[in-house]
């Protein structure tokens, strides 16, 4: 149930050097840990240790390089158009462009073109708060005998779970299909590595890893975006 493939492609079919599938090592990095990885990241070579306590990449995901990051948010920044799927159960799965702020760590979305707009203003998610980028396929940590996230489970069809994933917030999942496993693979990595390199920098400032865990992210409320 784990994504295959070697080494893959960044933004614009550019090569991400470096990049590479199947398991890390380690554990939970310590102080000092955290504070190298700071400045290793500047480097093509950077790999994400997948028990930081505060984060778990994707499955497979283990590249968190300046690089990798750079080509995704350059790309969430023009917009990414993915089929999300609602929180409420009447909420239908609509196509909708992810972008990322000025900031570099508030996602949001809009209805593609031609979609019908809610009126709603969309959610803006704080990336320092996302828990874990999921895969469909990977173990529900809250329902171990199953896969993915409740709204993959029920909005997700079997036959699109290979290139679909979720991002888990405190209080909140998004939960998304992509247009194709290579687009999946893309935005797995690369959300993996922003959350990744976001959490990291937490931490070197003098974080806990905990400040701004208010459930996800600055107005997300009641929304079922």
């Amino acid at each position: 149930g784990e994504l295959g493939g070697g080494p893959t492609s960044a933004a614009g079919g550019v090569a991400a050097p470096g990049m590479t599938t199947g398991g890390g090592g380690g554990g939970a990095p310590t102080g000092n840990e955290s504070v190298s990885l700071g400045t290793a990241t500047q480097t093509h070579e950077v790999r994400m240790p997948m028990l930081l306590s505060t984060f778990k990449p994707a499955t497979g995901c283990t590249n968190a390089s300046d690089f990798i990051v750079r080509c995704f948010v350059a790309r969430l920044r023009s917009g990414i158009t993915v089929v999300k799927h609602g929180r409420s159960r009447w909420c239908k799965s609509r196509l909708r462009v992810l972008h990322v702020h000025s900031d570099g760590r508030s996602l949001s979305w809009k209805p593609a073109l031609g979609e019908p707009s809610s009126g709603k203003r969309p959610p803006k998610l704080d990336l320092t708060t996302c828990r874990e980028v999921r895969h469909a396929w990977s173990p529900d940590p809250d329902n171990p005998m199953f896969t993915g996230t409740p709204i993959l489970r029920q909005k997700c069809e079997a036959a699109n779970a290979h290139k679909s994933f979720a991002l888990i917030f405190p209080k909140r999942t998004v939960d998304i299909t992509a247009v194709t496993a290579d687009q999946c693979k893309v935005l797995m990595e690369g959300f993996s590595a922003l959350c990744f390199r976001l959490h990291v920098a937490q931490k070197v400032a003098g974080g806990d890893g905990k400040s701004g865990s208010n459930g996800g992210g600055v107005g997300e409320g009641n929304n079922n975006n």
